[in-house]
């Protein structure tokens, strides 16, 4: 169990490179800027994180929100609950912000890769046990490509976010969820190719 002390000098560094990180970017975060910040000693922080990378996957990851998987009846209603608190949690505004940050990042270090790689994952797992759940009740075609579906469903997302550079509002969120859940809902009837 660590001590109080050590504790809050782990918390004071994860807050510290969280920071840096939103305002600096991967670049900006450094062991001597965290020490800076954080009033923690260069030598604690090797001590606690190793390296650079293991620094930014602690902060990066402690913003990693679990989502429950919702089962309203309805592949809108599931989306629509899903979408509503993707949008809501403070700490989900932070994923949205650090994530085209570590891409960029993940192409030369793989431990920032591996993070990514996690925090993705969690992020498409509540969307894709919803795909399956629309699946077993028939709202979308058995055979639908659950990867596929999810592209479409967060593509439209992350092309207005980075590459747009524009706000996602809850116009837009409505029109894709409109868009995305009338395609996948035209497979359930649609023959096997």
């Amino acid at each position: 169990m660590a001590r109080p002390r050590s504790e809050q000098a782990h918390n004071a560094a994860l807050e510290a490179t969280l920071e840096l990180l939103l305002r600096e970017g991967v670049e900006g975060v450094t062991f001597e800027e965290v020490a800076s910040r954080s009033g923690v000693a260069k030598s604690t922080l090797y001590r606690h994180f190793g390296n650079r990378a293991g620094l930014i996957s602690k902060a990066a990851g402690q913003c990693l929100v679990e989502h429950p998987t919702p089962d309203t009846g309805t592949l809108a209603g599931d989306l629509k609950f899903l979408f509503e608190r993707f949008s809501q949690a403070e700490d989900e505004r932070q994923v949205n912000d650090i994530l085209p940050l570590l891409m960029d990042e993940a192409k030369r270090d793989p431990e920032i890769d591996e993070l990514l790689a996690s925090m993705l994952a969690e992020r498409r797992r509540p969307i894709r046990t919803v795909l399956q759940l629309a699946q077993l009740r028939g709202e979308i075609g058995a055979d639908v490509d659950l990867d596929t579906a999810m592209s479409i469903l967060i593509g439209p997302f992350t092309y207005r976010k980075m590459v747009e550079r524009k706000e996602v509002t809850p116009e837009f969120t409505d029109a894709v969820m409109a868009a995305a859940i009338a395609g996948l809902r035209a497979t359930a009837g649609a023959p096997m190719a």
